[in-house]
């Protein structure tokens, strides 16, 4: 029999031979939804079973009017259409329902969406309509007023839904077109995509936004954009940004008023000052205290006892050096560190910069001089390092899986830790400045790691890092002992000892290591072949260094290349479900799982 009936809904029952045996519960409060706000659209196909009528096609249908029922919204009785199918063929049937039949694609259902707002619907409508949250809805609509050239290729099946979700960061179809011209599957993702069109955006992760806080900006007008597909403050974009920059001058002020009454030449706020913009001025350090008669009598029986037992070491067939050789050590720098002082003729010329560090905290830092300012005598002396560019190739590198700007990341990181560990060498640190002289000076031509010039190599890449807090530390150390003046350091440097002034030259050194891969420089790079040899003899060991994060690394690789980390790491397969995870969500876990196990890219090994 075909013949269509209504029956009652309490007569109605799954059947036990469907052959869906797995049933998904997603969906049924969405489809309950529909039904009452739209009827039932189709009928149930059903079997004799007793005094009842068992279900053969359309369980879903008979769960949602259920769950009406149980909420008031239908009486037990209501009739619902249904056609008698024979016994004999209800498999059959339960199997084509199933089988054949075929998902809405997505594109199609956001259109659809789209299309009730056109006519008037509010969001809030459709989604009770529909059974869903108005998020939801939002979310949709939001895709389906992307370019039609994207709806396009993903109906084509050139581009993800995840894809099309980096698209929809902007309103801007002109952008997006453009942006779609230059996309490649095998090199772009979702994350390239929504960087390219919010490159000139600035996030609620910028240092000026952490500084003023999101609420600051809010409570003073400022208005946000917001990608809907960003949980975090990732997706949070600011859109007023001269207000932005208003209120951290504002607020840098308030905190530059203090320093003001230290007597300097000028005080400039200004929320980004890194070493592109340090390298306009010379640096200058506090001079030293002058110990009194009490003090230096100390220091000098600290050297004394210090050198003696230090000879007297060497002298001896002891393989590990005495502990009062660390304790002279501690007792010697405690009384050379100490904080040194400005003098009158530095703060008439010097002045100091009120700024924001990597994570959006006030930096305040004192002795940058105007190359105008500095005295006639000083010309010729180095102050301070300035940013030097290192030398390039004109073949690029290769670094398979890698982008060049990751690979030029990590390498910085490499580049700081080992310039950081060649502090605690400067036995290897004088092997490598004669090293590098040598070849100068005999015109051998060949490339060494070191950047033999008196100009420090640029950190920025590694700002805030382990390494970068290493050598800035060491840095106002030394600038703090010595004078400010080339004809004092002069006479200074004939005063040392010589293990003084090889701890010097190896902080000079260390502070001219240029290990960093840029896209230029190419596979053979002797540059870069030195800097391994120099790693090796200093015994550089990068796990004491780097920990690859969410945001540094795995973000800017590939999702099977997340995974093959987090295989390689845990010594393990990775868990299916890992596989479905958005590759932000992936990147986190991996950051969470690999934590602690010392796993480092290929690159850093």
């Amino acid at each position: 029999m075909t013949d269509i009936i209504n029956v009652p809904l309490n007569k109605l029952t799954v059947w036990s031979g469907n052959v869906r045996k797995i049933r998904n519960k997603d969906g049924i409060d969405a489809l309950a939804a529909s039904i009452k706000a739209h009827g039932l659209q189709q009928n149930l196909v059903v079997r004799k079973d007793g005094k009842k009528f068992a279900v053969v096609a359309g369980g879903r249908r008979l769960k949602a009017l259920q769950q009406l029922a149980k909420t008031g919204d239908l009486q037990a009785t209501f009739p619902v259409p249904c056609r008698i199918t024979a016994a004999d063929n209800a498999t059959e049937l339960s199997l084509a329902e199933n089988v054949m039949r075929e998902d809405m694609h997505p594109a199609d259902q956001f259109e659809a969406f789209r299309s009730l707002t056109d006519d008037g619907m509010p969001a809030a409508d459709i989604a009770a309509r529909f059974g869903c949250s108005e998020a939801h809805v939002q979310k949709l609509l939001k895709l389906a007023r992307v370019s039609p050239s994207i709806i396009k290729a993903y109906r084509d099946g050139d581009l993800t839904l995840e894809c099309v979700m980096a698209f929809a960061v902007t309103d801007d179809h002109e952008a997006q077109e453009r942006v779609l011209a230059d996309y490649d599957p095998e090199r772009n993702d979702a994350r390239d995509i929504r960087d390219a069109l919010t490159e000139n955006d600035i996030a609620a992760t910028d240092k000026r936004v952490k500084f003023v806080t999101l609420n600051g900006y809010e409570k003073a007008g400022g208005n946000l954009k917001r990608d809907l597909f960003s949980d975090d403050d990732n997706g949070v974009y600011i859109e007023d940004a001269a207000l932005l920059d208003s209120l951290v001058t504002e607020k840098l002020e308030k905190k530059a008023k203090p320093v003001r009454a230290e007597g300097w030449k000028w005080i400039e706020v200004m929320p980004e000052f890194g070493y592109a913009q340090s390298s306009a001025y010379r640096r200058i350090y506090p001079e030293p205290v002058p110990l009194t008669e009490d003090e230096q009598q100390r220091f000098d029986s600290l050297q004394a006892e210090y050198t003696a037992l230090n000879d007297a070491w060497y002298a001896s067939d002891a393989g590990e050096a005495p502990e009062r050789l660390d304790e002279l050590e501690k007792l010697i720098a405690d009384i050379e560190d100490r904080d040194g002082v400005w003098t009158p003729e530095q703060l008439a010329i010097a002045g100091t910069v009120v700024s924001l560090d990597h994570a959006g905290k006030v930096k305040i830092e004192r002795g940058f001089v105007k190359p105008e300012d500095m005295p006639k005598q000083s010309k010729k002396a180095k102050v301070s390092g300035v940013p030097g560019d290192a030398d390039t190739a004109a073949v690029e590198a290769e670094t398979p899986g890698l982008s060049a700007a990751l690979v030029e990341s990590l390498t910085a990181h490499r580049s700081a830790a080992l310039a950081a560990t060649l502090l605690d060498a400067p036995d290897k640190g004088l092997a490598t400045i004669v090293y590098a002289l040598v070849l100068d000076t005999f015109d051998q031509g060949h490339a060494t790691a070191l950047e033999l010039s008196g100009k420090t190599q640029p950190l920025n890449l590694v700002e805030g890092s382990t390494a970068f807090q290493r050598l800035e530390r060491a840095r106002e150390s030394w600038g703090q002992r010595i004078p400010g003046t080339p004809d004092d350091l002069w006479n200074w440097c004939l005063e040392q000892d010589q293990s003084v002034l090889l701890d010097l030259l190896t902080f000079c050194a260390a502070c001219m290591v240029n290990a960093v891969q840029r896209k230029t420089d190419r596979p053979d790079c002797p540059r870069l072949d030195h800097a391994s040899k120099l790693s090796v003899a200093v015994k550089l060991d990068m796990k004491a260094w780097f920990t690859p994060t969410a945001e540094g690394y795995f973000s800017r690789i590939s999702k099977p290349q997340i995974l093959d980390a987090l295989t390689d790491a845990r010594k393990q397969p990775v868990a299916p479900a890992w596989d479905k995870l958005k590759k932000a969500e992936l990147a986190a876990l991996a950051e969470r799982e690999i934590a602690g196990t010392g796993w480092l890219p290929d690159i850093l090994r």
